[in-house]
């Protein structure tokens, strides 16, 4: 109505608008946003800054099954099971057909809003954004952090949420022309942004290929020697991710098999361990764990009994982005230009080790999960014995199962 004044403030005024219908008003002024956005496209006056890749729809999709095998138990504990309604937002190609659409594959999901009548349900609503967003980072292994949105009446509120920290916008009244400005450039911003802005790592892509079938991961590791001024970029392919990031902050620890050539996923050769280290020492704690691995194999490799019971080194090193033609390390400063300070600053690293089993979660009979943990065991113990090193992560991710002549060994 083009008045500065809010008139959706009071929930009193709201009698018979229950949660459905609040949804499909927000769901609508989303496809109006859209449209126009389209509208504009197919116009052709795009301007030719924009890069096509940073150009999609943001539209509101049925909902997707994403699902963590792992939770924030304070999280789960205090989400009442309230009838809330929800919707997601998902990434369209520009053409699109303007209008709700049916769930895409969960990579292509940016966000979820969660839609209350009352302000008393605010807290419940923002705990349940909470545990989606902890699903979406275990469902997209391509995610550095994610958005979310709340709506109640005619009042929107956005959030960010980080490996330790969540921010949350002020809100954003649509019965006011300050806050439809400020939601119409949040829904353009998600449109016509580069992918990293929307949360996800530029240098993971999801690709689709006709003769695998099922989506895959394609990840982009440059090795920079800045010495001499060069870098080398080597992209592995992944059809396992072996350890999702199942938590909603932290280190967001992932753990994929991969293989250099995508005919040969099937066979990975290395382990790549993908987290968002502490600042300051991410950089000393691989130099550790390359040094350990170092010293269990000068240690043990002359011994018959644990001469393959440890995996062995390949590589370790920060993760490398691209913004515009410049290669820079991917940080928490990198990630959130614009947000108030971090509580913890972190960087993005990966270390590889070669793969030389499979891991003791996928084992098909328990008999060799024992076998492989005992085997584990008796290595470690030897480790503390002759090398004082204790292992600080022992988890089903860090122990494998090999194949001898002998039969099953971990």
């Amino acid at each position: 109505n083009g008045s500065d004044e809010s008139q959706c403030s009071d929930d009193s005024e709201l009698v018979g608008m229950d949660a459905d219908y609040v949804a499909t008003f927000f769901e609508s002024f989303m496809l109006f946003v859209a449209h126009h956005i389209s509208e504009y496209f197919m116009s052709g006056s795009v301007s030719e800054l924009l890069d096509p890749e940073d150009c999609r729809l943001i539209l509101p999709i049925a909902s997707c099954d994403m699902e963590a095998e792992g939770s924030d138990a304070s999280l789960v504990a205090c989400v009442d099971p309230v009838d809330f309604t929800s919707f997601e937002c998902g990434m369209f190609p520009i053409g699109s057909s303007v209008e709700k659409q049916v769930a895409p594959t969960p990579h292509l999901v940016v966000g979820d809003a969660e839609v209350v009548r009352h302000k008393s349900d605010c807290n419940e609503a923002e705990q349940r954004l909470a545990k989606k967003t902890m699903a979406l980072f275990f469902s997209q292994h391509n995610r550095r952090f994610a958005w979310g949105l709340t709506a109640r009446s005619c009042t929107a509120r956005a959030y960010v949420f980080g490996m330790d920290d969540i921010w949350a916008s002020t809100d954003m009244d649509i019965a006011s022309t300050e806050g439809r400005l400020a939601l119409v450039s949040l829904l353009v911003d998600w449109s016509l942004c580069p992918v990293d802005h929307l949360g996800f790592d530029p240098s993971i892509r999801y690709t689709l290929s006709n003769q695998i079938g099922n989506p895959y991961l394609e990840m982009d590791i440059y090795e920079v020697d800045e010495s001499m001024g060069l870098v080398e970029k080597r992209t592995y392919y992944s059809q396992r991710c072996v350890g999702a990031a199942d938590h909603l902050t932290g280190r967001h620890t992932r753990y994929f098999a991969a293989s250099t050539d995508p005919k040969l996923m099937g066979e990975p050769a290395v382990l790549i361990k993908d987290v968002w280290s502490t600042a300051g020492n991410s950089s000393a704690s691989d130099t550790r764990e390359s040094s350990a691995l170092n010293i269990l194999h000068a240690e043990f490799d002359r011994s018959s009994e644990f001469s393959d019971s440890f995996a062995r080194f390949v590589s370790t090193g920060p993760v490398y982005i691209k913004q515009g033609d410049a290669l820079v390390e991917d940080t928490t400063t990198t990630a959130f230009v614009g947000l108030p300070s971090v509580s913890q600053a972190r960087q993005h690293r990966r270390t590889m080790t070669k793969l030389e089993g499979s891991l003791i979660s996928e084992a098909d009979d328990e008999s060799k999960v024992v076998i492989a943990t005992a085997d584990a065991m008796a290595a470690l113990h030897a480790v503390h014995v002759k090398c004082k090193i204790l292992h600080g992560n022992i988890s089903d991710r860090a122990i494998l199962l090999q194949k001898t002549a002998d039969g099953i060994k971990g």
